[in-house]
């Protein structure tokens, strides 16, 4: 038998700053789910997948618990992502495949 902790209460939605690296107004703006399908779209378009351990994979992760714990709702998306985008680049450097995915320029 297995002894699992027991959940706390989500007591704030999950940010975008408790999950990546990023600065300004986006970094207080809770992940949202219309926000992790936009950088979804953008990594299948790109990547032709998305990928298992990338940023889409973790927004549609926070996004789901902050949905699920009451704090957005399922078509929620912020201004962030709305007016300054999402993007999912795939370069080559010395035969090393670079991938970078930007949301709101960071």
């Amino acid at each position: 038998m297995s002894q699992e902790k027991p959940r706390r209460p989500q007591q704030e939605p999950i940010k975008y700053g408790d999950v990546f690296n990023v600065s300004g107004e986006l970094s207080s703006q809770p992940v949202a789910p219309r926000d992790a399908a936009t950088m979804q779209s953008a990594e299948d378009k790109t990547l032709g997948q998305t990928r298992k351990d990338g940023p889409a994979s973790l927004m549609t992760s926070a996004a789901q618990k902050n949905e699920d714990a009451g704090f957005i709702g399922h078509n929620t998306a912020t201004n962030i992502a709305r007016d300054e985008g999402v993007t999912v680049s795939e370069t080559y450097d010395s035969g090393k495949r670079v991938i970078t995915e930007t949301l709101g320029g960071q």
